[in-house]
């Protein structure tokens, strides 16, 4: 998971009718954004009572999963009184089949999603299929290069970009302070407008109780995994009847919770910063928008 929900087509819109409704603005250099604040780590039940296990490498286990992800994000135009507020929900669905290569086959689908703005809440349609093959750890394998001209076909297009984010690759064998970095590249969504999203993840290890949110009997232990993220957008298209090109960079961090034995990740929090310079060739505008982020395995 990045540090942050591509909560796309709907920011996206508020962004376009901002700059349509701003007077014109040409700001300067695009500056580095503010660190997000630090998340708020949720309280463990007790201290692990039980010790961790002998180091070695995570694997996702065959199966079907069910999960919630929700997000809050918040969108202000700098210069401007403008706030602008976006909550979403969405259920989707991993099953998880082993393949003959030793590779695992994931077709996935986003069984509901519901979007819910200033401007009242409205539930998308949903039941849309998408498929991922990885590697054991989580590693996506050889993945066909994404068309940036039909990336954004479909208004579901952001959180199926975040349901593919949900699987966690940890490239390592899992033990206290275990840590590793990587990075990805990869072709998403602000509303209908294909962005190149690059993000660059420190991660960390821990031996921990799980928050009972999260915890599915009391005394619940797992590998709680730090991330920090420095991302940076960049794209051009057509929004609105109008041609519109879109950079910023960004900032976040994020816990996930994974369970070594079961080989399944437990759930998630994470928040982030990003600010955004929307230019549509007459006016341009900076954006901040920092979203909070909640996943959950659904029982």
């Amino acid at each position: 998971m990045t540090s942050h929900l591509r909560v796309g087509l709907v920011v996206f819109a508020v962004l376009i009718a901002a700059c349509g409704s701003s007077p014109a603005t040409t700001p300067g250099p695009l500056p580095t954004p503010a660190a997000p604040p630090v998340v708020e780590k949720p309280p463990a039940a007790a201290a692990p009572k039980i010790a961790a296990p002998a180091p070695h490498p995570f694997a996702y286990v065959p199966g079907v999963y069910r999960y919630e992800i929700r997000s809050d994000a918040i969108i202000a135009g700098e210069g401007t009184a403008r706030v602008d507020t976006v909550a979403t929900r969405a259920i989707v669905s991993y099953r998880i089949s082993p393949r003959d290569s030793g590779l695992l086959a994931i077709e996935g689908a986003v069984d509901s999603f519901t979007v819910t703005t200033s401007r009242g809440t409205s539930p998308l349609s949903a039941g849309l299929p998408f498929t991922m093959t990885i590697a054991p750890d989580g590693r996506v394998h050889a993945q066909p290069p994404r068309d940036s001209a039909g990336v954004c076909t479909t208004p579901l297009e952001a959180v199926i970009a975040t349901s593919r984010e949900l699987i966690v690759a940890i490239p390592v064998a899992l033990a206290p302070d275990a840590q590793w970095a990587d990075s990805i590249s990869a072709v998403t969504c602000r509303g209908t407008i294909p962005v190149t999203t690059r993000s660059e993840r420190q991660s960390r290890a821990a031996w921990v109780a799980v928050p009972t949110e999260w915890a599915r009997r009391d005394g619940d232990v797992a590998f709680e995994i730090t991330r920090t993220t420095t991302t940076s957008v960049a794209g051009e298209g057509r929004a609105a009847g109008r041609d519109v090109a879109v950079n910023g960079t960004g900032q976040g961090t994020g816990l996930l919770y994974v369970d070594p034995e079961l080989g399944v990740l437990l759930g998630a929090v994470g928040n982030s910063s990003t600010r955004l310079i929307v230019d549509t060739g007459t006016q341009r505008q900076q954006f901040l928008q920092t979203v909070r982020q909640h996943v959950a395995l659904l029982r």
